[in-house]
């Protein structure tokens, strides 16, 4: 998707035609994003913000160039392989993604790392495929840049490649079943060596 400066909106605000008072646009941007929620992802310097809070909100108001938003892309090859990831998860299928949509989607993975034992979050003995999933789950920072292009990288793909051949796109999404299973149960293997 296309990702913008708040600064930038606030600009076009102030300006002509508009020519809107600052006072004005104090008041309006946060209930304006609050009942917008899910139509667009907000972000500041330490990636993707889920949810918006008074402090959130309030920073916004004094420092607008600090937060960027996004709307969410997501069509063709990248729709099939959201819905991939939504089966997977046995989530029903969604064919007009929104921002609530993608933070469903982007949770539980998110929920698996953060539940993860220590020994699960830093052991090498894992394959090179399941570490690299494990690494992108770590540092995500933008739902769809993980979903549509690093944990196709880190499984070998490509975007255009699952583009070209919708058979990969099953095959990908098995293998991403695989390392995560192979994460989750690498402790209990660890205690079964034992």
């Amino acid at each position: 998707g296309h990702e913008r400066n708040l600064q930038e909106y606030i600009e076009i605000l102030l300006s002509k035609p508009f020519k809107l008072k600052q006072g004005f646009i104090d008041f309006w941007v946060p209930i304006f994003l609050l009942s917008k929620a899910d139509e667009y992802a907000l972000f500041d310097s330490n990636g993707y913000i889920p949810s918006l809070n008074e402090d959130i909100l309030e920073l916004i108001n004094k420092k607008p160039e600090m937060f960027k938003l996004k709307a969410f892309d997501v069509v063709g090859i990248k729709l099939e392989l959201f819905n991939r990831y939504r089966i997977f998860l046995s989530q029903p299928e969604n064919f007009k993604p929104n921002n609530k949509a993608f933070i469903q989607t982007i949770k539980p993975f998110l929920s698996f790392y953060r539940d993860l034992n220590e020994y699960t979050k830093n052991t090498k003995h894992l394959s090179k495929r399941a570490l690299a999933i494990r690494e992108v789950i770590k540092e995500s920072k933008d739902p769809e840049k993980t979903f549509f292009e690093d944990f196709p990288t880190a499984l070998g793909y490509s975007v255009q490649e699952l583009q070209l051949t919708p058979d990969l796109a099953e095959t990908f999404i098995i293998k991403l079943q695989e390392a995560i299973k192979e994460i989750q149960t690498s402790y209990d293997r660890l205690l079964a060596g034992f």
